[in-house]
C-alpha cells in the first residue's frame, strides 16, 4: 500500500471532506476518482470494522489474563518453532565484539543524559560503533538447539528467552557500508543486503508518516516480531510480552547510543501496511512493531 493510499483510506473513513483528502493525501482529481471507484468495499469495510474498537485496548487486557489461558503449543507437542530466522545471502561481516573499543560511560550518566534525539550530525557512525549497537540489543550471545527447544540468549531481556525479533536496518550513513535495507544476522553478527539504494531512506519516511529523523539519521532500527516464538510457549499472552519485549530493546539501544556520542528516538507512528510491504512480510505471523532513528550527536556551537 502507497503511502497516498493510505492516506486516502486514513480520512475517507473519517468522512473529511474530499478537499481535505486531496491535500492531506497530495491527491490528483484523477488519482481521488479512482480510488472512490476502486476503494469504495474497502472504505465500507474499515468502517464496519472501527465500530468494533471502542474497547480493544480492554478487550486486549480482560482476553490474555491467566484465568483464560489456554494450552500452549508446547503442551500440544507442536514442533518448536526457529529462534532465528535469518535472510539469506552474503554476509558482511561486522567487526567482532570481543574486538571493538568498548565505550565507557558510567550507567548513571547514560540513563541521566538520555533524551529522544530527532535531529542528527550530517557524519557517519563507524563499523564498530554499529557492532557495538547490534551486539547491545539483539546480538546471539549464546545458542541452543534440540528437536524440543531452541533458545537464542540476548543482551536483553525477553519473556522464556524466547526473543521474538528480527533487526533490519535502514542504512543511511555507515563508514564502508552501502545506503540500503539489511538484515542483521544476529548469530554470524553480520548484515546481509536486502535492497540497495540511498533513495530507500525516503520510502521509508513516507511508511513512517514523513518523520524527517529517518531521512536524517545515520541508521533507523526496524524490528519485526515474530510472534510464534512466544505464543509457542505462552499462548495468546505471548502478545503481552512481544510489546514489553520491544521496550528492552528499545531502551538498550538508548543507552547504549549515549555512550558512543549519538542519540536515538523510538518509533510507533508508521503505517503497519507500508512498513510490512517495504520487508515482504505478512502483517500476521510477522510484522513490524517498532523502530529507532539514530544518528551521530550534533556538536555544541562554541
Amino acid at each position: 500500500m502507497d503511502i497516498k493510499k493510505f492516506y486516502y483510506l486514513y480520512f475517507k473513513v473519517r468522512d473529511e471532506a474530499k478537499d481535505v483528502i486531496l491535500k492531506e493525501a497530495e491527491l490528483s482529481e484523477e488519482e481521488y476518482a479512482r480510488f472512490e471507484g476502486e476503494l469504495a468495499e474497502e472504505v465500507s469495510l474499515i468502517k464496519s470494522e472501527r465500530s468494533n474498537l471502542t474497547a480493544i485496548g480492554a478487550d486486549f487486557v480482560h482476553y490474555t489474563r491467566y484465568i483464560y489461558e489456554s494450552a500452549p503449543d508446547t503442551a500440544k507437542g507442536v514442533i518448536r518453532p526457529d529462534a532465528v530466522s535469518p535472510w539469506s545471502g552474503e554476509i558482511l561481516q561486522l567487526p567482532a565484539v570481543g574486538v571493538i573499543d568498548k565505550p565507557e560511560m558510567k550507567l548513571w550518566d547514560a540513563i541521566e543524559k538520555r533524551r529522544s534525539l530527532r535531529s542528527y550530525a550530517d557524519k557517519a557512525l563507524t563499523q564498530a560503533e554499529l557492532s557495538f549497537l547490534l551486539w547491545s540489543t539483539q546480538w546471539v550471545r549464546d545458542f541452543r538447539s534440540n528437536e524440543k527447544v531452541e533458545v537464542a540468549f540476548r543482551n536483553v531481556p525477553s519473556a522464556g528467552a524466547r526473543h521474538p525479533f528480527e533487526t533490519w536496518l535502514l542504512i543511511n550513513k555507515v563508514d564502508g557500508i552501502r545506503p540500503g535495507l539489511y538484515y542483521y544476522h544476529p548469530i554470524k553478527h553480520g548484515l546481509v543486503l536486502f535492497k540497495e539504494g540511498a533513495e530507500l531512506a525516503e520510502t521509508v519516511c513516507h511508511a513512517s508518516l514523513d518523520q524527517e529523523m529517518v531521512k536524517t539519521s545515520a541508521v533507523t532500527f526496524i524490528w519485526v516480531a515474530i510472534p510464534k516464538r512466544t505464543t509457542w510457549r505462552y499462548s495468546q499472552r505471548g502478545y503481552r510480552y512481544l510489546y514489553i519485549d520491544a521496550g528492552h530493546v528499545g531502551q538498550n539501544l538508548h543507552l547504549a547510543a549515549e555512550a558512543i556520542d549519538s542519540g536515538a528516538c523510538m518509533i510507533g507512528a508508521y503505517y503497519d501496511e507500508g512498513m510490512n510491504e517495504i520487508l515482504g512480510l505478512d502483517g500476521k505471523d510477522s510484522f513490524v512493531i517498532y523502530m529507532a532513528s539514530l544518528g551521530k550527536r550534533i556538536p555544541p556551537e562554541a
